[in-house]
């Protein structure tokens, strides 16, 4: 029989967040590595935005971009601080220049917003530069 130590049935957060989703129930026996709780960082919002090909020729990591709510006429300033390197919406081979043009990239906005009003699951609205000629 194996005796765990009270040190070892303690759960310790990397981070300060707020739980948002709670994974496994008391009792319950995790594999290593599994993941027990979700966590939320209020005080650092982000937003997960799909932009076409196109528009990624103007967008690189550190770029800052202006986005909104929906009623609020804030605009708040988020840093592009992850690029997906592959397409994300690709159901079939895009073989055609139409087909290309529906190739979509993932783009994570990281917002430093104290008042919060950015919350999970809020659409918001990211304004995209427009390209240079």
């Amino acid at each position: 029989m194996i005796r765990a130590t009270a040190r070892d049935l303690v759960l310790i957060s990397p981070v300060d967040g707020v739980v948002t989703n709670r994974l496994a129930e008391p009792g319950e026996v995790l594999a290593a590595g599994q993941n027990a709780l979700t966590l939320g960082q209020p005080e650092r919002p982000w937003a997960r935005i799909f932009v076409s090909q196109q528009a990624l020729l103007n967008i690189k990591t550190g770029d800052t971009l202006s986005a909104r709510l929906d009623g609020d006429a804030t605009i708040y300033r988020g840093r592009v601080s992850a690029i997906a390197a592959r397409a994300e919406f690709t159901l079939r081979v895009a073989l055609t220049d139409q087909e290309r043009a529906d190739l979509l990239f993932a783009v994570k906005l990281e917002f430093r917003d104290t008042s919060g009003r950015l919350k999970a699951g809020l659409p918001i609205t990211v304004m995209l530069p427009t390209p240079t000629p």
